[in-house]
């Protein structure tokens, strides 16, 4: 960001000046991201420049590069939102209805890594494993000892991940490599429908 700007200024100023310009109005503070950009050259760069030269408005490639700059950082801002969005999000499944329970897992095992998912509900339970299945009743007994809702381990050469639903359960399997931020990610969106109504 800083080289296009110098680039730019430099068309109407001499290269050593236009350095001397920005020099200063980043001296007490580099500004962090595209919107911070885009203000100091309206709000520092640009009057400076009008004071030094002829212009009555903004040289077109100056005001086209703010234009690009608050592009930029609307459209990082649009990400953060939806981030936010998303963690805020939760989803509210049924692990005693056999067709939700079947929905999720087929939905679950589809996520970047998955080779085995199990929901388990009182009343039943739905499993899809891509190879050998992997006993999972085992980490949910001990996540229900040790209090835990969200859980995550190595298991021989896979990643393991839990969440405690109500009396039962989600387990996600995954290659070693995966991501287990977005796993968790996942599973901690999803809240069972006792608990919502609860």
């Amino acid at each position: 960001m800083e080289e296009s700007l110098l680039e730019i200024l430099s068309r109407y100023v001499s290269p050593r000046a236009a350095e001397s310009l920005l020099g200063r109005a980043t001296e007490t503070r580099k500004p962090a991201n595209p919107g911070e950009w885009a203000r100091l050259v309206e709000g520092v760069i640009w009057p400076e420049l009008r004071r030094l030269l002829p212009f009555q408005e903004m040289p077109p490639e100056l005001k086209a590069w703010v234009r690009e700059m608050k592009a930029l950082a609307a459209q990082e801002a649009e990400g953060e939102e939806q981030e936010e969005e998303e963690e805020l999000r939760l989803e509210t499944v049924d692990l005693e209805d056999p067709a939700a329970r079947t929905a999720l897992a087929q939905r679950l095992a589809r996520l970047e890594g998955v080779v085995g998912v199990v929901v388990a509900g009182e009343s039943g339970r739905e499993e899809l494993f891509a190879g050998e299945p992997v006993p999972l009743d085992p980490f949910h007994l001990l996540l229900k000892r040790q209090g835990y809702q969200t859980f995550y381990g190595l298991l021989q050469n896979n990643l393991v991940a839990m969440r405690a639903l109500g009396q039962g359960y989600i387990g996600l399997v995954a290659r070693k490599e995966t991501n287990v931020g977005r796993l968790l990610h996942n599973l901690r969106r999803l809240a069972s429908l006792s608990e919502v109504e609860g």
